[in-house]
């Protein structure tokens, strides 16, 4: 990547103001393997972790939620949601505008679309608006609505039709039909992001609320997790062997599944995807990918000071135009207070 990086403690960063500095601004990418992988992104200098929560809530529309990118006039849940979650509770007025957002555009059903006027079936940003929505007392019958709506979603495989067609005639990925998890949207195969999310807010129910079905859920999602991982460790965005060939693991991917196995920390895959995680985060320059490895490792008592140091030193941070990226490092710079956020007790 090129030029000398000077670490500062992050104790120091968090406790001093910045002084501005010239930066320059520079387009890179995680490479793993040789290949480029993730977002394009921009460095140097410090950040400070109050900036960014007050950078992302300066961000907010006026409807009360958040655009996916900052020129844009449009709200998306994820941004939104990623965005409550990393504003501390000095920001009452921006969250109380986004839990009504968020109330506002749920559909009938009890579910949450990618953005409001999306498909009325719902989405995998379901998830995310119930752990927003976790603490919000005004929301409890909405978010019981949603972690209803999760308990009844299910990926495509679960039917019996596709259980057959991946047994007999489409053998060309390697998972187990009868482990399935949730899905990106109605009516598609299981994916590893949107099962981490559903366990993740599926465990903070809590009661059985009358979903009794709900510990069966999370326990099937994270056993089509474990079957899904890559054969050396860590997760791909979907399967981990495609035509008889083991796919990379990603680290954002790896990272997110992580999130979900906090109470099955010795699971030999999860110590082995730890591991990967571990030794790929320090080389990584996105910082949606630095973020969440930091936030996974923290979450399984793997060192992360250093890590938190490199994601500190990511600059330029108001040209970022993504928003969910903005707020996910907000996280990470403070992850114990994410990771309770998340319900995830490291």
């Amino acid at each position: 990547m090129g030029g000398e990086r000077h670490w500062a403690p992050l104790s120091a960063l968090l406790a001093n103001p910045v002084e501005e500095t010239t930066s320059v601004l520079r387009t890179q990418f995680d490479r793993i393997g040789g290949r480029q992988y993730n977002n394009a992104i921009v460095t140097t200098g410090h950040v400070l972790v109050q900036d960014i929560r007050e950078l992302l809530a300066q961000k907010q529309l006026p409807s009360g939620g958040w655009p996916a990118v900052s020129l844009s006039s449009q709200p998306a849940l994820e941004p939104t949601t990623l965005a409550c979650m990393a504003l501390g509770p000095e920001f009452q007025s921006a969250h109380d505008r986004a839990t009504q957002f968020l109330l506002s555009v749920q559909n009938s059903n009890g579910s949450w679309p990618v953005f409001p006027g999306d498909s009325q079936e719902g989405s995998w940003v379901t998830s995310l608006a119930c752990i927003a929505l976790h603490d919000k007392i005004e929301a409890i019958p909405e978010q019981l609505k949603g972690f209803a709506w999760l308990v009844d979603s299910a990926g495509e495989e679960s039917h019996w039709l596709w259980k057959w067609k991946f047994r007999t005639t489409d053998r060309h990925v390697r998972f187990d039909p009868d482990k399935f998890g949730w899905p990106w949207v109605p009516h598609t195969n299981s994916w590893v992001v949107p099962t981490a999310f559903s366990i993740l807010a599926l465990n903070q129910l809590p009661c059985a609320c009358g979903l009794n079905a709900g510990p069966s859920r999370v326990g099937l999602g994270i056993e089509m997790l474990l079957d899904r991982a890559c054969p050396g460790g860590g997760w791909n965005a979907g399967n981990g062997v495609v035509y008889g060939v083991a796919l990379a693991p990603h680290p954002d991917d790896t990272a997110i599944a992580l999130l979900a196995f906090t109470q099955r920390r010795q699971e030999p895959t999860v110590q082995m995807s730890l591991d990967w995680l571990e030794r790929i985060a320090p080389t990584l320059s996105a910082p949606w990918s630095l973020a969440w490895s930091i936030l996974a490792l923290a979450a399984h008592r793997r060192p992360v000071v250093s890590l938190a140091q490199a994601l500190s030193r990511f600059s330029d941070l108001e040209q970022l135009e993504d928003n969910s990226t903005l707020a996910v490092a907000c996280l990470a710079l403070d992850y114990q207070r994410a990771l309770a956020a998340f319900g995830v007790t490291a």
